[in-house]
Formats: structure tokens, C-alpha cells, sequence
């Protein structure tokens, strides 16, 4: 079976990316499938993350992030001709290679791919809850017109979906918010790693891993930090992650004399950085589905999150292996980074539940209800 995902920047060090990755893995090395990624933004970078040597890759070339420094109108003019531009090369390849499944990944090529007709069947996949847009452009800060452009563009990109033959969510809180869409199937992401040991949740360290961008609250969970900092001065918090809000929050720390708090670069060591630590947090405003939670589990972490739209509630048992608390309450989540910081026999024996509860999301759970997908929709024709 051929399959093409198509994608902004295989290189990247995201969620989306680790996911894709995990799952093009299995089909390629394990079901044997031929399987190609196309990008649209990758201009020759080294992928990140660990992408099996039998997957194909190509870029397009059409480099949409130019359009991030221009002004509005002018950057609307631009991106209506690397849409063009990317519909005809998007065309080309696909005829070139004749694939049975060609799936989205709701990013540039959501309204091209669906009206592309070179007879494969088309998914698209979200990685992200359906009202992201509207969380991400709520700030004031962010200038009007900006913030009706980005709103618009998502409303209109609604329209699109309904043009696939499946449409792919990672959570049953989402499932439920896209009513409107006549195939809506649910495949959670599958776990990245499961690695042998696991923490035994004895080091002074609390850890936190993502994109320093608004979504993920990192001012949120400074905030907090200096509540436990006061009452556990000893312990450390590390971030791992790279992004613009990256001088921002270097700002936040040091007026804070957090000296605590360390920033570092995404490793692609990140396990070992998980065995490191004993306590998870993930401050997130929104998610598609929360995957550095899995991966924390996996390494015997129990996690503290904020009970976001959406992935959370279905990740964590609440009590029973890490702690959920309401978004944007500073104070509950530094009080249950405490709790866990003062009683070390409920640190390790959540990290210990969490290992065994994130075993639902191996790849020999998840990745069959793909494959199942795959075939069903092309002997069906739906």
C-alpha cells in the first residue's frame, strides 16, 4: 500500500512531528507499506526526530513561513501565489506517485489535497482541538486585524473537511465538538517511546517539554513556580523547547531571580531527561491531544496539567497517576507540584501507575485502528 502524508517541516521537534514520525515508522518497517512524507517548508534541514531510512521524503519548496514577517495585505497577496504554486507541484507528485491514501495534516494543503483528483482516498488528520484558533488569537495583544484573519481562515477551512472520505481526531472531547462533519473517526496518538527502567522519582527536578510559543502557558507555569520555589527552594524546574517566546520568558525569570528555573534546547536525548526528573508539567492552554504527557508516563512520571481542550482528561487518571487542575489556576498547580514535591511515597507509587496506565496507547493498540481505516475505506469506497 502506497501512503503520502503531507506536512509544513519534517525537521521540526513538535508533537505533530514525533507523531507522524511514530506512525509512517510502523507502516513503513513494520506493515511494510511505501510510504512518503511531502513538505512544503523543510528547505534541506535534518529531520529531528528519527524517521526510518525507508520512508521517502520531498520537499515542495514553497516555503509559506516567508509570509510570517510581511505585512498583512501583503503577505495575503504572496500566500495566494504559493497556494497556486503548491496545488500545481502537490498535482504533479501525486500523479507521479499514484498512492492509495494521501492524508492532511489540517495544515497548508487542508483545501488543495481534497480537490486534487489522482484517485487516492483522502484523510485528513487534526492535531489540535477544534476551538485552538479561537483560545490562541483571545489575547488582547494580538492586533485585531491579525486576529479576524486567523479566526476567518479556520472558519473557512471548516469547509474543506467534509470533503474527505475520513476525518481524524485524537480525542473523544473533540469528536463530540465537530457535530457538523459526516465521518469523524477517533485514533489517539500512539506512545513514542517505552523505554525499559523508569524513574524512581528521587531527583529534585520537575520537567516540562514543548514549543515555547503562547499555547503551552509557560508565564502561567513560572508563575507557579515561584509559589513552590518559596516553600522547596532546592528543587530545579527544566524546560525543554525552543521558541519565540523564548526571550520573554527568560525575562519572566530572571525579574523573578528564579535561578531555579533552566531553559534548554529540544534534545533528541529526551528520555534520559525524563528519567531524570520525578515530576511532570504540562501548562498548556489547549492541545490536539498531549503526547509529552504519554512520554513522561512511559518514563514513571507522574503528571500535573492543566485539564485543557483536549487530551488531558484522557491521558491522566486523575488521583490515581498524576493530578488534573483548571486551566489557568496558578495556585492549584503549584499546589500539586507540592503535594507531589512533599510526599515521596505518592510520587512514586502515581509514577508507577502511570507507566502501566500509558500502555493503552502502544503502537499495537493504536496503529491497527489505521490500518483498519486504510483498508476499509478503500474496499469500500467511502
Amino acid at each position: 500500500m502506497k501512503i503520502v502524508y503531507c506536512l509544513i517541516d519534517s525537521s521540526r521537534s513538535g508533537g505533530m512531528e514525533r507523531s507522524i514520525c511514530s506512525k509512517a515508522n510502523y507502516l513503513a518497517d513494520v506493515m511494510g507499506y511505501d510510504v512518503t512524507i511531502i513538505t512544503t517548508d523543510r528547505k534541506g534541514k535534518s529531520n529531528f526526530f528519527d524517521f526510518s531510512s525507508r520512508i521517502n521524503f520531498i520537499d515542495l519548496g514553497i516555503n509559506y513561513d516567508e509570509l510570517e514577517t510581511l505585512p498583512v495585505f501583503k503577505a495575503l497577496c504572496l500566500k495566494l501565489k504559493k497556494r497556486k504554486l503548491h496545488s500545481s507541484r502537490l498535482t504533479a507528485i501525486l500523479s507521479e506517485i499514484q498512492p492509495d491514501i494521501s492524508i492532511s495534516t489540517y495544515t497548508h494543503e487542508l483545501s488543495i489535497l481534497s480537490e486534487i483528483k489522482d484517485g487516492s482516498k483522502k484523510i485528513a488528520e487534526i492535531h489540535f482541538c477544534k476551538p485552538y484558533k479561537s483560545i490562541e488569537y483571545s489575547s488582547d495583544s494580538i492586533p485585531v486585524l491579525k486576529r479576524i484573519i486567523a479566526i476567518a481562515g479556520e472558519k473557512r477551512k471548516h469547509r474543506y473537511i467534509n470533503k474527505y472520505d475520513v476525518f481524524v481526531v485524537l480525542t473523544e472531547e473533540d469528536r463530540k465538538r465537530w457535530s457538523e462533519v459526516k465521518n469523524v473517526k477517533v485514533i489517539p496518538n500512539l506512545l513514542s517511546f517505552y523505554p525499559s527502567v523508569q524513574s524512581l522519582c528521587m531527583d529534585k527536578r520537575v520537567i516540562s517539554v514543548g514549543r515555547l510559543t503562547r499555547q503551552k502557558g509557560y508565564p502561567l507555569l513560572i508563575e507557579a513556580w515561584q509559589i513552590v520555589a518559596k516553600k522547596h527552594p532546592e528543587w530545579q524546574f527544566a524546560i525543554f523547547g525552543e521558541g519565540e517566546d523564548k526571550d520573554m520568558l527568560n525575562g519572566m525569570i530572571r525579574k523573578a531571580e528564579l535561578m531555579s528555573i533552566s531553559i534548554h534546547p529540544p534534545t533528541s536525548n529526551i528520555i534520559q531527561e525524563y528519567l531524570n526528573s520525578s515530576v511532570y508539567v504540562m501548562s498548556s492552554i489547549y492541545e490536539g491531544f498531549g503526547l509529552v504527557l504519554t512520554e513522561a508516563m512511559a518514563c514513571g512520571l507522574p503528571c500535573v496539567s492543566f485539564d485543557c481542550p483536549s487530551g488531558p482528561s484522557e491521558i491522566i487518571k486523575d488521583g490515581e497517576d498524576g493530578f488534573l487542575v483548571k486551566t489557568g489556576n496558578i495556585e492549584e498547580l503549584a499546589q500539586k507540584i507540592i503535594l507531589l514535591i512533599e510526599d515521596e511515597s505518592l510520587r512514586a507509587e502515581m509514577g508507577r501507575k502511570a507507566k502501566v496506565n500509558v500502555q493503552r496507547f502502544f503502537s499495537e493498540c493504536i496503529m491497527p485502528k489505521w490500518i483498519s481505516l486504510f483498508n476499509e475505506i478503500i474496499s469500500s469506497g467511502k
